[in-house]
């Protein structure tokens, strides 16, 4: 399932809108020209959740809800984000490009009268059934325990060990949270001259995902903010220390499908943190893609430690490899604004 295309599909149709919140069970639903505003339930406030039609980004108070219209969906649904996905779009009858429907992305409110998000390719993606991770025994590992990810975060990204090639595995999962790939890590420190440290188990696209999009979905929106970085281990190194907003490239490079999905979460600062030695012109040329416009204001930025203050020279080491206090301090002293 396109996420992209499915927000920006009832961006542009936002009459949309209405149905998918009655649908989902809200009620006293009002048109009221920029969003739209309804009751949690029958006896509420008629007031309480608004939707932006612009953005789709909602919220409601006594919920604790401050997310989008997918998150509204998926707190009256009180299912899983996948289904959520999938529920909205079976509600107005949405299929992705690749499903094939005849079917150009329009943008349509927010979007109109400025250049498009667009996407040059189909997100067609192969998912794979979750059965396929029984073969990987579910249990945290003392390699990514003693960089810092902390077993419960091992667990909640569905971390395990694969018996076969003696890696520990890491699955990947589509925007719209279907299994779509399996990495798998060498499970020791050195690594000879011979070897792979990382290796695709089940192979996929990673340019056509973002590792860590759907666990920190609903975050990202909530905090309004987004650190970019390479590996796995990126979003969860900063899970491990309550930063639920990463979100890995699978490597060194940003894909406009994967630019385009960060920016659909629409959060109002984002930060480029890639792995010591790349050069500058590299962060800053992906902070670029990340930059919003005059009709979508954000702040963008990119880490580089030029001085090697906390990111020892030639170490390749992540940001998000150091504790939270650097992790400040490195953003507030290395992070050069566009």
């Amino acid at each position: 399932m396109d996420v992209f295309g499915l927000k920006n599909y009832i961006i542009d149709n936002p009459e949309y809108i209405e149905l998918i919140l009655e649908e989902v069970g809200f009620y006293k639903i009002q048109d009221r020209d920029k969003e739209y505003r309804c009751a949690l339930d029958y006896n509420t406030n008629p007031t309480a959740v608004k939707v932006n039609k612009n953005t789709l980004s909602a919220s409601c108070f006594s919920a604790n809800i401050n997310g989008d219209i997918i998150s509204l969906a998926q707190y009256k649904l009180n299912t899983s984000f996948p289904k959520a996905i999938r529920k909205v779009a079976e509600i107005i009858d949405f299929k992705s490009e690749e499903q094939g429907q005849d079917y150009k992305p329009p943008f349509g409110g927010f979007y109109k009268n400025i250049q498009k998000l667009r996407s040059e390719e189909y997100i067609d993606i192969e998912i794979h059934s979750d059965d396929i991770l029984n073969r990987f025994e579910p249990v945290p590992n003392m390699l990514f325990y003693e960089d810092g990810i902390l077993p419960s975060v091992q667990y909640s990204y569905g971390v395990g060990y694969d018996n076969i090639t003696g890696r520990i595995s890491v699955p990947w999962h589509s925007f719209s949270g279907d299994l779509c790939g399996v990495m798998g890590r060498l499970n020791k420190k050195e690594i000879g001259s011979d070897e792979t440290k990382w290796y695709p188990i089940i192979p996929f696209p990673k340019s056509k995902t973002l590792y860590g999009f759907v666990n920190n979905y609903h975050t990202i929106q909530e905090k309004g903010i987004a650190m970019i970085g390479e590996s796995e281990k990126h979003s969860m190194s900063l899970a491990s220390k309550g930063l639920n907003v990463g979100l890995s490239l699978g490597g060194s490079s940003l894909s406009e499908i994967q630019a385009n999905h960060v920016k659909s979460l629409f959060p109002k600062i984002i930060i480029v943190m890639m792995d010591e030695g790349l050069e500058e012109d590299h962060s800053r040329e992906i902070a670029k893609k990340l930059s919003g416009n005059k009709y979508y204001k954000n702040k963008v930025g990119y880490i580089y430690d030029r001085n090697n203050l906390y990111l020892p020279k030639g170490s390749k080491m992540a940001p998000a490899d150091l504790d939270k206090s650097s992790i400040n301090k490195l953003i507030n002293q290395c992070t050069v604004w566009l």
